[in-house]
């Protein structure tokens, strides 16, 4: 029978293992992880910016094509769990403030998805500059949700951190986006 510390060394080293397939794709190539670099210094939280793309790199060496397209499919991700929870929660509350806060984040989440969806067709289509419009439109209806929780009468805020993770997701799709239609004009 294997020694307590021997199985917990080998708990550490498949652990790592398992992490180390996430990070060091990204950090394998140089012109990879600097073009990572340049986008989640452009947002407010560097370490959710590399850790969103870090997990969701295929190989070892991406594009900025590639980078837009892992930061809309994020994005889009993100407005559709959001837009779901949001649903959800509007439809077990009895509160009146929290009922009108919560149809004004449900709005909000309703109209960011549908400016990523259509930021993803046109994405599809190589009509990168409609992409990046689509995808400017959704910071302001995104920011409804976060202040109509200030506005009296406040209730708490149930999708404080979902609306801090959206607007980083934005921002990441919208600098992808412009970083894009910059490399191609």
């Amino acid at each position: 029978m294997a020694s307590p510390i021997y199985n917990f060394h080998f708990l550490l080293a498949l652990l790592a293992m398992a992490a180390s397939a996430f990070i060091h794709p990204a950090l394998s190539d140089e012109s990879t992880r600097q073009l990572i670099d340049k986008i989640c210094r452009s947002v407010e939280e560097y370490a959710f910016c590399s850790n969103t793309v870090n997990q969701n790199i295929k190989g070892s060496s991406v594009n900025i094509t590639a980078l837009t397209q892992i930061t809309i499919e994020q994005a889009l991700n993100n407005s559709t769990n959001t837009h779901s929870f949001i649903f959800g929660l509007l439809s077990n509350t009895t509160d009146p403030a929290e009922k009108n806060a919560l149809t004004t984040c449900e709005n909000a989440y309703r109209l960011v998805t549908s400016n990523f969806n259509e930021a993803t067709m046109h994405f599809f289509e190589g009509d990168y500059g409609s992409m990046l419009d689509s995808e400017r439109r959704s910071p302001r209806a995104q920011e409804s949700c976060i202040t109509i929780f200030s506005t009296p009468p406040t209730p708490p805020n149930p999708v404080a951190d979902r609306n801090r993770q959206m607007r980083i997701l934005i921002a990441m799709a919208v600098v992808t986006g412009m970083e894009l239609t910059t490399k191609l004009s």
